[in-house]
């Protein structure tokens, strides 16, 4: 067992380090990962903001990758969870990156990573609508903005967390990506709406009955 020192950056402008057990044999061994809880020495990974994350890219070989690795297996495209980004992870980021439309490259930037940490933050059945997305309800329906493939905005989040709460499993990353239009296009389908999956005045209004 090995001690991996990861820095953090304090709110001072200073250097910490965290240490974070991985026993890299152990974790190749695992081969992929198994639907549950998300291992504690990946979890601590997330204490870093995504846009502080490293960027990966095929060869890259980190802990770091391991998260990325389980969190694609985890999503539904089976992924060797062994740290090491090879052909096979290559393969599943951009299939990934092009489900949540995102640039099909193949680099784990800002944005992927955005959307990595965001499978594990999703609302379950029950859990209250956050604060910060019921806010943006203060806006009328009629003059919210409208939506469509494409869109990344926060108002992506309060549609994708309405959407999920309602049933249709969606992704809450605030990427308006073809999942999200898969899952729009059925619900105006059962409410009766045209069914075009862009959000304006009579889907945000159905969105807010939810509510």
């Amino acid at each position: 067992m090995k001690k991996v020192w990861l820095p953090l950056l304090l709110a001072s402008g200073l250097f910490a380090a965290l240490p974070l057990s991985f026993d890299s044999a152990a974790a190749a061994s695992h081969g992929s990962a198994t639907d549950g809880q998300l291992p504690e020495n990946l979890e601590n990974l997330m204490v870093i903001a995504p846009e502080h994350q490293f960027t990966l890219r095929q060869g890259s070989k980190r802990i770091e990758v391991e998260l990325l690795q389980w969190t694609l297996n985890d999503y539904g495209l089976k992924t060797e969870v062994d740290g090491i980004f090879e052909a096979e992870t290559d393969r599943n980021v951009r299939q990934y990156q092009q489900e949540k439309g995102l640039v099909v490259d193949g680099i784990v930037g800002m944005y992927t990573w955005v959307a990595i940490y965001a499978e594990h933050q999703q609302p379950t059945d029950g859990t209250e609508l956050p604060t910060r997305l019921k806010n943006l309800m203060a806006i009328a329906p009629e003059h919210q903005f409208t939506l469509r493939q494409g869109s990344k905005r926060i108002e992506v989040e309060l549609l994708q967390w309405t959407l999920n709460d309602y049933g249709l499993k969606t992704s809450v990353d605030g990427i308006f990506g073809p999942e999200t239009n898969r899952n729009v296009r059925q619900y105006q389908a059962d409410k009766g709406l045209k069914v075009d999956g862009i959000v304006g005045v009579r889907t945000w209004t159905a969105l807010y009955g939810k509510y």
